[in-house]
């Protein structure tokens, strides 16, 4: 703790100093497209979001110097990334990718399983899932030799890994980052501007009112905009890695459903459940430890303030699973730690894609590379952040007793 906290303030300094020298933007719309090279004409899409995003950056968060400094330069990667996948697009550098096996998508609440369950799904021979180097910048720089520029994305993510650890020391212990390693969704809706990860940094009310009040065209962008960088994500790869079905993964895609469906039709969607809980309680401790990096420390109120998140996610999940029953298996974390090949088995089947002999292979080594509690055990309670399980377990009984009603592969709960 002592050495992430002298991490955070030495990295303030650099910040302090660079804002002096004006080494990265203000935290302003003009200002991120300007230092972009993006004008408002190029992609008059952006501004809207970006500026609420701006804005409630600044005015619901706690910044410290560094968090100025790694937000401003994240935003202005983002637009960068936006015009580059656009002028891409204009043309014609970013052809559909030859037509492959519906995706699997695992979604759920965060701290479900979803981490583990598309890490062991992503290992099939088949599978192509975004890397953490590649859902950060999904179209590799111009004007450089592709191999040259692949290795310039993966050491630059890389050294940022590092200095997040170092920053954060703890959060290895909750989440790993593995930068060449497969990566959620999330950073992909980022590009699109429109994504729920902005508000797991905290409080960001006046971004979450953009969010629920946008209208359906915009809604509708995020996966216009994760579809365009898997389409340069292919592009860039070397044939080897492409693979022939893609295997994605985001809890927030739990809040989006008919989007999902309308824009990737036949994609087997894995909805994992565990008990909501334990899953709130690990999520705080998550967005505690990570909101250390950019912030002087979340202001009270977080477990409340992930309830409201849950809640909604939950109903916005279970209305959306209705509506396609047919194209979401609910699969659970007890299934996923006690009987994982099983699980897989389960996921493939359900997919008509029987799982291989090489895959579970692949599976059985993972695990035993990375068992449970590799980095250590992960501790939490709900009460550390101001809630009464009680209070909460009544709150969610409907869902939980939905979760309880649900077939199982084994019956023994994992603690």
């Amino acid at each position: 703790m002592m050495r992430g906290a002298a991490t955070r303030a030495f990295v303030d300094v650099i910040a302090q100093a660079g804002r002096v020298f004006h080494m990265f933007p203000r935290l302003e719309p003009d200002a991120i497209m300007r230092a972009a090279g993006v004008s408002v004409d190029d992609d008059p899409r952006a501004l809207e979001p970006l500026a609420a995003m701006c804005d409630s950056i600044q005015r619901d968060l706690r910044l410290a110097p560094r968090g100025r400094m790694l937000m401003s330069n994240r935003l202005v990667e983002i637009i960068r990334q936006r015009r580059l996948l656009l002028d891409r697009e204009a043309a014609g550098e970013l052809p559909n990718a030859p037509e492959s096996t519906p995706p699997i998508v695992v979604t759920g609440f965060p701290r479900s399983g979803t981490t583990l369950s598309h890490r062991i799904l992503s290992l099939a021979e088949d599978a192509r899932s975004p890397q953490w180097c590649e859902v950060m910048q999904p179209s590799l720089e111009p004007g450089r030799d592709i191999e040259a520029a692949r290795r310039r994305r993966l050491t630059r993510y890389r050294i940022l890994v590092r200095g997040l650890q170092a920053m954060a020391p703890e959060l290895r212990r909750i989440h790993e980052l593995v930068p060449d390693g497969p990566e959620e969704c999330t950073q992909l809706h980022e590009i699109a501007l429109d994504s729920e990860s902005f508000g797991l940094l905290g409080p960001v009310d006046s971004y979450r009112e953009w969010l629920d009040e946008r209208d359906d065209a915009r809604r509708r962008e995020r996966y216009e905009w994760q579809e365009r960088c898997m389409r340069a994500i292919h592009a860039d790869r070397s044939p080897s890695l492409r693979g022939e079905r893609w295997v994605l993964k985001a809890p927030q895609h739990l809040c989006q459903l008919d989007d999902l469906f309308d824009r990737f039709p036949g994609a087997l969607v894995v909805r994992m459940h565990r008990d909501p809980i334990t899953c709130m309680a690990s999520t705080a401790s998550l967005v505690a430890c990570a909101a250390r990096i950019p912030t002087h420390g979340l202001p009270p109120g977080l477990g409340e303030d992930l309830l409201k998140i849950f809640i909604d996610w939950q109903t916005r999940g279970d209305e959306g699973t209705l509506r396609h029953s047919d194209r979401v298996l609910e699969m659970h974390y007890d299934d996923l730690l006690h009987e994982p090949i099983a699980f897989v088995e389960r996921v493939h089947e359900a997919a008509g894609i029987p799982a291989t002999g090489e895959h579970l292979d692949r599976v059985r080594n993972h695990l035993r590379q990375r068992p449970h509690h590799h980095f250590g055990r992960h501790r939490y309670s709900i009460e550390d952040y101001g809630l009464d399980e009680g209070d909460v377990r009544e709150e969610l009984a409907e869902h939980i007793e939905r979760i309880d009603s649900i077939p199982r592969i084994t019956r023994h709960p994992v603690p």
